[in-house]
């Protein structure tokens, strides 16, 4: 059975709504993805997941009454994430210890580089 750490870094492409494609990206509230962005950047010990692997019956964990959410370990990050903060240079402490661990490898994400958006700054 896949750790959590395998879990988290399986994702090699953003999927098909994925808010850091280019085209195609699933409509957030103005400035969502600035904001997401902002705390990855500013808190490096977070994450930010799919929403495909947390809205999802398999690999989901659960939600609370008040909307607060429990994860399963289950859950992958988003890949656009990892691509959008490989690009700006900033991965976050999870991705780079997942490159000591050998379990995250930057260069699989590379095909799909293109995709998404590039950083602003």
């Amino acid at each position: 059975m896949p750790s959590a750490m395998e879990h988290h870094f399986k994702l090699r492409r953003p999927c098909e709504n994925c808010p850091f494609l280019k085209s195609g990206a699933i409509e957030l509230a103005p400035g969502r993805v600035d904001g997401i962005v902002e705390q990855l950047v500013k808190d490096d010990h977070s994450t930010f997941q799919c929403h495909k692997t947390v809205h999802n019956n398999r690999t989901g964990g659960k939600w609370d009454d008040a909307g607060g959410y429990t994860a399963s370990g289950r859950e992958s990050m988003c890949a656009g994430a990892m691509i959008y903060l490989e690009k700006l240079g900033r991965p976050t402490v999870g991705m780079r210890l997942g490159r000591v661990f050998g379990i995250y490898d930057p260069e699989r994400l590379k095909p799909a580089f293109g995709d998404v958006i590039d950083p602003t700054s």
